[in-house]
């Protein structure tokens, strides 16, 4: 077996990827109303420890985008967190910590605090990682380099706690987008910058999670932000990210293939996203119905905008701000990189500060593009 270079290689580790491999092209899909059970049933069957010593150091790492609780459909639910940290502790691994990085110009320490992982942490005394606020370790693959997390790549063993949820941009967020938290905020907007799908497959060659266990109880299937939460009753767990995410498409009603990054990954060898060769174990039922339920205002408020590498916080802050005012009349915003330097009539964010209109900030905050469109929309 051939190892990644940026992976640590001592036994814990090397044990870990090794399970990890023999388990790839399974899935296990819990049903139910009750995040705890689910996730102890899953990792009662996948036994995510198996070879790792006991001194293991050992990263969880939800999706906490922004402050909001989990009932928003927009972040981890902490039952699932919890769940996994006492089924380490109960089998003696105590070396653990949460780690994550919020949204651009949000703070992390504030999403710990909203989203319920603070009391979670002080409750069973481990540690809270702000990205934000790490060192970083350059990596690199295929002639790409990429700013990562120093404390994600000390650890023996990250367990990936995504959301399944929607995606103003790539349609889909779950377990390979869900590492775009283990970077900077400097990295963050250099992504969308490239265009978000192939730097975050990259990503994932760089550093690679030992388990994810995703997240579908009650999510929001059209916005990143959450606000329109639909109760799914799921939860998707396996090694491979890739067949992880694949699921994670067609339970949003998307195929694996159409969104860029899940198939980038699976061409450079991250896993598969064979849902029809895959093994499939259901727990509690036979799984949901695959559906997506867009948003009519999400998909309206969206048709107003003409993005170029614009980075989540911007586009999605806009969003909001765009389907809170309903009827937009002759509207049309601008937004993103791609349009530094250019003139224009409407922009929303500092790149787009040489147009007639501009809303200005890095990004700026939907209440405050809300209120300037509102006054625009009385001028014309």
């Amino acid at each position: 077996m051939c190892i990644s270079p940026f992976m640590k290689t001592h036994e814990t580790c090397y044990n870990a990827v090794r399970r990890g491999e023999r388990l790839m092209g399974k899935l296990y899909v819990a049903n139910g109303d009750d995040p705890r059970h689910m996730t102890r049933r899953l990792l009662e069957l996948i036994q995510p420890e198996a070879g790792l010593e006991k001194s293991a150091l050992i990263g969880l790492k939800p999706n906490l985008v922004v402050a909001k609780s989990h009932q928003s459909g927009a972040t981890t639910n902490p039952a699932v967190c919890e769940a996994v940290i006492e089924y380490f502790f109960e089998r003696g691994y105590t070396n653990l910590f949460i780690i994550e990085s919020a949204w651009l110009a949000v703070s992390t320490k504030d999403a710990f605090r909203v989203c319920g992982y603070e009391a979670l942490a002080k409750r069973h005394g481990i540690e809270l990682v702000d990205v934000k606020k790490d060192e970083y370790i350059t990596r690199e693959y295929g002639g790409l380099k990429i700013d990562i997390s120093k404390r994600a790549l000390e650890a023996d063993c990250i367990i990936n706690l995504p959301l399944i949820k929607g995606h103003c941009q790539t349609h889909v967020t779950c377990a390979l987008k869900n590492l775009k938290g283990l970077i900077p905020d400097r990295e963050k907007r250099r992504f969308h910058a490239m265009g978000l799908h192939k730097p975050i497959a990259y990503l994932n060659k760089m550093i690679r999670p030992a388990l994810t266990i995703a997240d579908g109880i009650c999510t929001d299937s059209g916005f990143e932000e959450g606000g329109n939460p639909v109760r799914r009753n799921t939860m998707v767990a396996g090694t491979d990210s890739v067949l992880v995410d694949a699921y994670a498409a067609a339970l949003l009603g998307y195929s694996a293939r159409s969104i860029g990054y899940i198939k980038i990954a699976e061409e450079i060898g991250v896993g598969s996203a064979d849902m029809d060769g895959a093994d499939i174990g259901y727990i509690g039922g036979t799984g949901p119905a695959v559906q997506h339920t867009r948003s009519v205002a999400l998909e309206a408020a969206k048709a107003r905008i003409d993005a170029r590498e614009a980075c989540s916080a911007c586009y999605g802050n806009l969003v909001s701000a765009l389907i809170q005012m309903g009827d937009c009349g002759n509207i049309s915003v601008c937004v993103g990189q791609g349009f530094k330097g250019e003139h224009g009539g409407i922009g929303c964010g500092n790149c787009t500060s040489g147009f007639d209109f501009c809303i200005k900030g890095c990004p700026p905050g939907a209440d405050m593009i809300l209120e300037e469109l509102e006054k625009l929309r009385g001028d014309i």
